[in-house]
């Protein structure tokens, strides 16, 4: 993608990124729904960078490198598994705002112990590994839900705690 256009598309990528964020805010925080937590992510499907060996292997299982690299466009489904990843964090992170930090690795840690898989329905859904698994713990997390879209230049997913 060209500077150009890449630069014509930021504006509606932070548009889309807010406008799910609040409507998903608005849903959790209607009547009776107080105790989720919410997490969205979107990211340009070509800044993830699925020809960088490592980038893949410190990120994604073989069960999902598998996934994607069988999917008609790989790049599309590792960029929404990127996003699914990174919206589970958020949304581990916010399930109880009153307490304290349950996340601590950087923003470049490695998301692996995210793994991202498909039911039988076709759904994505979550297994936590490791550090991720002790923070969802910690943070009295007992389900997440993912949601995952791609078209074009896009890629994003949505994740709910409870």
């Amino acid at each position: 993608m060209d500077s150009k256009t890449r630069e014509s598309l930021e504006g509606p990528k932070y548009a889309l990124e807010y406008l799910a964020a609040k409507q998903a805010q608005e849903l959790l925080t209607s009547e009776g729904n107080d105790r989720n937590g919410i997490g969205v992510d979107i990211e340009f499907i070509a800044d993830i960078n699925i020809d960088n060996e490592t980038f893949v292997e410190r990120n994604f299982t073989l069960a999902e490198q598998k996934y994607c690299n069988g999917r008609p466009n790989p790049h599309a489904s590792f960029a929404g598994r990127w996003c699914a990843k990174e919206a589970t964090v958020k949304a581990i992170s916010s399930l109880h705002l009153g307490r304290e930090k349950v996340w601590y690795k950087g923003d470049a840690a490695p998301l692996i112990e995210i793994e991202v898989l498909q039911a039988p329905s076709g759904a994505p859904f979550v297994v936590l590994h490791g550090d991720a698994k002790d923070a969802a713990a910690k943070a009295g997390v007992s389900t997440i839900r993912v949601s995952i879209s791609h078209i074009d230049t896009f890629a994003i997913a949505t994740a709910i705690t409870s």
